[in-house]
C-alpha cells in the first residue's frame, strides 16, 4: 500500500467516524426535540427558527477564526438551492411535521430517506444500484422498523396526516440535497458551505417564523427547556453539520444516507437508559440488521467520492 493509499484510507475512516458521531448526536436530538415541542412551550416554527437562525449565527462566528474560502459567484445559486432542499425543506419540514404527528410515525418515516437517496443517485448521478448495496439498505430499513416498533410506545397524541406528509417530503428533500448538490458540497469546506446555506435558509424562513418568535414567553422557559434548546442548536445542528459536510466531501450520497439508520438505534438505547423502554431480544436482532446493512453499503463501492 502506497503512502497516498494510506492517506486516503485514513481520510475515509475519519469521514465514516464523523457520520457515525453526527448520527448519534442527531438521534439524541430527536428525544430533546419531542420534549421541547410537547412540554417546553415551544412550537414547531419556533424550533425551526432556533435551529436554522441559531446555527447561522454560530457558523458566522466560527468563520471569523478559521481560514476563509472564497465562494465563486456562479455557485451562490447552487448553494441557495441546497439550502432550500437540505435545510428549509428537510429540517424545517421535519420539525413542523414532528409537532403535528406522533413520535413513532416520525421515526418510521425517517427510515425512508436512504431509499429515496438510492433511487435519486441512480437517476441523477448514474450510480449503479448493486444487489449488495440494495440489500444493505433493505436490511438497515428492516432493522430500523423492528427497533422502532419494539422500543417506541404510543404517547397518546393524535396524529395529523399533514405531519406525516411533511416528514416524508422532508426526507425526499434531503435525499435530493445529498445527490443533486453533491458537487458543490465537495467543493467548499464545511464552515464556508454551512455558513452560506444556513444564512440563505434563515433569510427564507424569517418572514414566516418571525411572528412566532415574537410570541415566545422568554421568562417562562424552564432551565431544562433552555438546556435542550442549546443542545439542539449547538451540538445537534452546528457541530453535526460540520461533521456531515466533512463526510459528504469524502463519501457517496448513498453511503452518507444509510447512516440515517443509526438514529433510531441511538433513540432506542436512550429510551432504555431513561427507563422508557426495556431491553428485549429484538433489540439485538435490530442492531445486527442495522449495522450489517450499513457495513454492506459502506463496503459495496471500491471507490468513495474522494476530494483530495
Amino acid at each position: 500500500m502506497t503512502t497516498n493509499d494510506t492517506s486516503r484510507n485514513n481520510k475515509d475512516f475519519k469521514a465514516h467516524g464523523a457520520m457515525l458521531l453526527a448520527m448519534v448526536l442527531f438521534g439524541l436530538m430527536a428525544t430533546f426535540s419531542k420534549d421541547v415541542l410537547t412540554n417546553g412551550g415551544i412550537t414547531g416554527p419556533q424550533l425551526v427558527a432556533f435551529r436554522i437562525c441559531g446555527a447561522a449565527l454560530l457558523f458566522w462566528a466560527g468563520s471569523l477564526i478559521v481560514p476563509q474560502q472564497r465562494v465563486e459567484r456562479r455557485d451562490l445559486l447552487k448553494i441557495m438551492g441546497a439550502s432550500v432542499f437540505g435545510f428549509v425543506m428537510a429540517q424545517g419540514g421535519y420539525i413542523v411535521g414532528l409537532s403535528l404527528t406522533s413520535p413513532i410515525n416520525a421515526t418510521i418515516e425517517l427510515t425512508t430517506m436512504p431509499i429515496f437517496t438510492l433511487i435519486l443517485s441512480a437517476f441523477l448521478l448514474h450510480e449503479r444500484i448493486t444487489p449488495r448495496r440494495a440489500l444493505g439498505i433493505l436490511l438497515g430499513f428492516a432493522g430500523a422498523i423492528l427497533l422502532i416498533t419494539r422500543t417506541t410506545a404510543g404517547d397518546g397524541r393524535p396524529t395529523d396526516f399533514r405531519g406525516d406528509l411533511l416528514i416524508l417530503v422532508s426526507q425526499v428533500g434531503y435525499a435530493f440535497y445529498l445527490t443533486y448538490y453533491s458537487g458543490v458540497i465537495r467543493k467548499y469546506d464545511a464552515f464556508t458551505f454551512n455558513k452560506w446555506t444556513f444564512t440563505f435558509a434563515s433569510l427564507i424562513i424569517l418572514p414566516f417564523v418571525f411572528p412566532h418568535i415574537a410570541q415566545i414567553d422568554w421568562p417562562a422557559l424552564s432551565a431544562k427547556t433552555t438546556i435542550e434548546l442549546v443542545y439542539i442548536v449547538a451540538a445537534a445542528t452546528f457541530f453535526t453539520f460540520l461533521l456531515v459536510v466533512f463526510a459528504q466531501r469524502r463519501l457517496l450520497p448513498t453511503t452518507v444516507s444509510v447512516y440515517n439508520y443509526v438514529q433510531p438505534f441511538v433513540a432506542g438505547i436512550a429510551s432504555i437508559v431513561m427507563g422508557l423502554a426495556t431491553l428485549q431480544w429484538a433489540h439485538a436482532v435490530a442492531a445486527a440488521l442495522i449495522f450489517t446493512g450499513v457495513w454492506m453499503v459502506v463496503n459495496s463501492h471500491p471507490r468513495q467520492a474522494r476530494r483530495e
